[in-house]
């Protein structure tokens, strides 16, 4: 089969039919042998296909004959006696076209003999005619006819002779124009192959550039995608290795606060709020270095819409009254009719923040006025924010929306700060559709004009209200909640079991396997926590988002328990990655203790409305 199957592809190649017509059938034979029917099968009608195409008899014949064979074999007669009516069929027109061929042979060939044999009865009449002729002609008669078969011979010859001639000459006219086109070709081919040559050159060259080019694009698009990345790895690793202290420092000054006013101990009063100060200031300073980072790598995403000015100016201005009052300076704020602006509200009041901080922080006397007005020529609202600072220095007023600049350097610096609130408030401001202007005058003061497209719509949008969670209601619920904490951070544990005191029983787990061993130990006493509050960042194997699958894995009484997510991971996305993963809520650190107490609270009482 393995040879056969070689002379088909063979046969194939060459294009003789019949020979594939005959192989297929010897291959149908073969399989019909090892029993194979359904190969055969196909082998045989491939092969009479073929034949019938050619109208060889012969194949068809033998073909028939091994179909009836098959389906004998198979048992099914109808088809085998079908088959073998053909075989009989064709046997019988292939002999009766045998006999007629040979009759029709046998009859030419006694044709041809009678022909013959009539060819040389007449050739014997004429040579005895000539001879009776030629007797009777006398000589001059000879001679006359000899001369004139001379004449027409040499007639011929000189007719041949000048054709031969011509002939020539018009072969070497041929052959001079074919040479001569030989000649015009190989030169044409000649330059052709030079202009294909250097046609090709120049290609490879121009590809082997560009290949070039690619390359080095390449290595550099990859550079600047691992520099993004180290970038964004590091911004997050130093966000989770500051917000994590930053967590202890706030909390435990904000909870020495409570303790000492009500001690009424004035002086260290003051030391703990400056403290808080001074966490709440890194926080601020970590937030702006994120949030410049996060635009210049196209990471920050404004959501835009109708935006009431004078509601977020009065809410910013409230913050910076008390400070205003303490540095003797006068804080007017003067709010006209206008309409809507198109905006990002936390956003814009991030750099209504920024920028009133600013003023009140470089002005020593004076006042800072701020001003919300409507420009109906050109449908924007402006803000402006005018201070009697220190102004600034005209040399510097190029670099003012520069990241990390400052007028002063080094250490004789007066003023702290990392240099990014205006430019941060440049780079949110141009990202609204907006524009910011600064104008400023050494030793007499700045003015910041703030402007923003008019939203279009008169309908005012009443911003939610945020509930508000005061320590003095801390205690309101029915009952006091059954908590288990996770956090690895013995600084946070502590801020985290203070601020939870008075609030909740708490169970508290430095790691995951000491986690499943409390749970499992509270599990088997029929105990189940009502929340459970876990840190991200835990000592390996383990991870906040593995603890959690793993123990709703494992008790299945969990999964309609919350988990809450709290963790100094705080960079774009982290939030959504979190609740993805299964988490019902999600604070970031420092952890602020209204807020921690807030989402308790929703979340239980989530599930008390399930039930």
């Amino acid at each position: 089969i393995e040879f056969y199957q070689k002379a088909i592809l063979i046969s194939e190649k060459i294009g003789d039919k019949w020979a594939i017509a005959n192989t297929s059938r010897n291959i149908g034979k073969i399989y019909l042998e090892e029993y194979n029917y359904t190969k055969a099968l196909n082998y045989l009608n491939t092969a009479l296909n073929i034949a019938k195409e050619i109208r060889s008899y012969d194949l068809q014949k033998s073909i028939f004959r091994s179909l009836s064979e098959v389906y004998y074999a198979k048992n099914d007669h109808k088809k085998s006696l079908e088959f073998f009516q053909k075989y009989s069929d064709i046997k019988d027109t292939v002999f009766k076209i045998e006999q007629d061929r040979k009759y029709t042979i046998s009859e030419l060939k006694h044709e041809i003999e009678k022909e013959e044999k009539g060819n040389r009865l007449l050739q014997n009449e004429l040579q005895i005619e000539e001879l009776m002729n030629s007797r009777q002609k006398n000589l001059q008669g000879v001679i006359i006819l000899a001369a004139l078969l001379i004449l027409v011979l040499l007639f011929f010859t000189v007719i041949r002779y000048k054709s031969k001639i011509k002939i020539n000459k018009l072969l070497a006219d041929k052959n001079k124009e074919i040479e001569l086109k030989n000649n015009e070709l190989l030169s044409f081919n000649e330059k052709l192959e030079e202009n294909i040559s250097i046609r090709t050159k120049d290609l490879q060259e121009e590809i082997e550039e560009r290949r070039n080019t690619d390359v080095k694009l390449k290595i550099a698009l990859k550079k600047a995608d691992e520099a993004n990345y180290l970038k964004n790895a590091f911004l997050a690793n130093m966000s989770h290795e500051i917000r994590t202290p930053l967590n202890g420092i706030i909390g435990f000054s904000s909870l020495l606060l409570t303790e000492l006013s009500i001690l009424e101990n004035e002086e260290l009063y003051e030391y703990a709020k400056g403290i808080q100060n001074s966490g709440d200031r890194l926080l601020h300073l970590l937030n702006n270095i994120i949030d410049i980072s996060r635009i210049e790598a196209n990471d920050l995403e404004l959501s835009l819409k109708p935006c009431s000015i004078p509601r977020i100016v009065k809410s910013v201005v409230a913050l910076y009254t008390f400070k205003a009052n303490e540095k003797g300076l006068t804080l007017n704020v003067k709010s006209e009719d206008v309409p809507e602006a198109i905006a990002d509200e936390t956003n814009l009041n991030k750099v209504l923040t920024d920028i009133i901080d600013n003023a009140v922080k470089y002005t020593e006397k004076g006042f800072i006025n701020i001003l919300t007005e409507y420009d109906s020529d050109k449908s924007r609202i402006i803000i402006r924010i005018k201070d009697t600072g220190i102004g600034i220095d005209p040399s510097y007023k190029s670099h003012i929306f520069e990241a990390f600049r400052q007028e002063s350097l080094g250490y004789s610096r007066t003023y702290q700060g990392a240099g990014l609130g205006l430019p941060l408030a440049k780079k949110i401001i141009d990202m609204m559709g907006g524009q910011i202007d600064v104008e400023s005058e050494k030793g007499i003061g700045t003015t910041v004009t703030l402007y923003l497209d008019e939203s279009g719509k008169k309908t005012e949008i009443k911003a939610p209200e945020k509930t508000e969670i005061k320590p003095s209601i801390i205690s309101t619920l029915e009952k006091v909640p059954e908590l288990f904490l996770v956090e690895d951070d013995r600084m946070n544990r502590l801020v985290l079991r203070k601020m939870l005191d008075k609030f909740a029983k708490l169970v508290v787990a430095v790691d995951g396997e000491e986690t499943l061993k409390l749970i499992e130990k509270y599990y088997n006493e029929n105990k189940i926590f009502e929340l459970m509050l876990f840190d991200i960042n835990l000592p390996a194997p383990w991870d906040g988002i593995l603890l959690m699958k793993e123990v709703k894995k494992r008790w299945k009484e969990y999964r309609k328990i919350p988990f809450v997510a709290q963790t100094a991971y705080a960079m774009s996305g982290d939030k959504e990655r979190l609740l993805e993963a299964g988490f019902d809520d999600y604070i970031s650190k420092p952890v602020n203790q209204n807020t921690l107490i807030y989402s308790i609270k929703n979340q239980l009482k989530k599930v008390e409305e399930l039930k």
